[in-house]
């Protein structure tokens, strides 16, 4: 018997091997890895290692409920374990989304009460000292990279752009590529260019993309407290969503894309869920989403999912359709480094791509259709319905700046994209930029 017994601990031990469950985590094994970490807390019960990991695993499998229970028995065991509130919080507010796609009953279609302005561009990385230096940098605080462009912003009431990579400083490690990758991107801005967007009057910017993780959590943390330094509000990771007040309407933002940190757009469910959520407590709400192939050769809106570098990015027609039917009054795309079309739905406007708008020695702007871009200017009732709406076009130097484009480039693509993509939305661009829609 005592043999036995001592054969039964080994086959226990040998069940919880806590460095395999970790690797399988890291590998994204997560049933494996939840099925190690059960055996192992099974064995430990109050081992809060164990447990904060299992939380882990039960989250890389949309199991909230499970994440939470495990979290809950750390907080009960420890509750000064590093960063457990905020994960927990996480926990329970994506656990408020796992519920079927929300549609509203009905939705306006006139304009009703006062109007407001807003303007929209799309990928902005305003330089990265990763791998280039210096020589990735403009000079001061980036007070050249916005010139010529700036005072559009300036001029409207609310002002957004996706912003690419994260604001901080060199302290900060980029570890999301490995020393010997040429087909891995990754950025990080140095927090003092948060001047030049404060410059512009810039009011809000979308931190749902794949290269605000670029500097991980640390470089997320150090990106959300310099704008918040300057009072620069920011839409992204899990529960973070803006609202700015504008003559009493209220706008709020949420954002999407496909990574782990943030609202997933191959996830309608929660997408959908989120917007009625804020819409309870603005106006107007606006979606920022990051999806779609990117490059030329993916400039057309397809109704299916999209994938790029293996990653699923999202039907965004049905995204976008599904985030105005569920609330959203006016949908903001971009992603696939190109313009897209544009579509009028439920008297709401899709811009399916912005295109790029600054990748500072970056982006590439020749060949292609990289270099052009756009502003996108809008004026939205206070119920959210399209009343005006205007293009700005923009082209991008050699340095991956903007200015402004008197070919009117972008007019010309959008109009050719909106015709083939959506002909039903009969939309219209004049040569000074006004949208009209059937």
């Amino acid at each position: 018997m005592l043999l036995m017994s001592h054969l039964f601990s080994a086959i226990a031990f040998a069940e919880c091997d806590l460095a395999s469950a970790l690797e399988q985590l890291r590998n994204g094994q997560a049933v494996e890895a939840e099925e190690s970490l059960s055996a192992c807390s099974s064995e430990d019960p109050n081992n809060t290692t164990v447990l904060w990991e299992l939380g882990w695993a039960h989250w890389a499998q949309d199991d909230f409920a499970g994440a939470i229970n495990a979290w809950t028995t750390v907080k009960s065991l420890d509750s000064e374990w590093p960063d457990l509130d905020k994960w927990l919080s996480k926990a329970q507010q994506r656990a408020t989304y796992t519920k079927d796609v929300f549609r509203l009953e009905s939705i306006d279609q006139e304009p009703v009460g006062a109007t407001f302005s807003l303007v929209a561009a799309g990928d902005t990385m305003m330089g990265t000292a990763v791998r280039k230096g210096a020589a990735g940098l403009a000079s001061g605080n980036g007070e050249e990279l916005f010139v010529g462009v700036s005072e559009i912003f300036k001029g409207a009431d609310v002002s957004f752009l996706n912003l690419e990579g994260p604001l901080a400083d060199d302290h900060i490690p980029v570890t999301k590529c490995g020393p010997n990758s040429t087909s891995c991107y990754a950025f990080r801005t140095p927090t003092k260019y948060v001047q030049a967007l404060s410059n512009m009057g810039l009011d809000v910017v979308s931190l749902a993309n794949n290269h605000a993780m670029d500097a991980g959590t640390a470089g997320m943390e150090a990106t959300m407290s310099t704008l918040d330094s300057k009072g620069i509000q920011h839409a992204g990771r899990y529960g973070d969503t803006a609202i700015i007040e504008h003559e009493g309407i209220k706008v709020g933002f949420v954002a999407a894309h496909s990574g782990s940190c943030c609202l997933n757009v191959n996830r309608l469910s929660e997408v959908t869920q989120a917007i009625h959520q804020l819409d309870q407590l603005v106006d107007v709400v606006v979606l920022s989403f990051h999806g779609g192939a990117e490059g030329s050769a993916h400039r057309h809106v397809r109704d299916v999912t999209e994938v790029a570098w293996g990653e699923r990015r999202g039907n965004v027609k049905a995204l976008a359709h599904a985030a105005i039917d569920a609330g959203a009054d006016l949908v903001l795309g971009h992603g696939p480094h190109v313009l897209r079309a544009m579509e009028v739905y439920q008297s709401r406007l899709i811009v399916y791509s912005m295109g790029n708008f600054m990748g500072y020695k970056q982006f590439g702007t020749r060949g292609g259709y990289g270099g052009t871009s756009m502003i996108v200017e809008v004026e939205l009732a206070s119920n959210g319905v399209l009343s005006s709406a205007t293009i700005h076009p923009m082209l991008l130097d050699n340095t991956s700046r903007p200015f402004p484009d008197s070919s009117n480039a972008a007019i010309q693509q959008v109009q050719e994209l909106s015709d083939a993509d959506f002909p039903n939305s009969k939309l219209q661009i004049s040569e000074t930029g006004d949208i009209q829609w059937n």
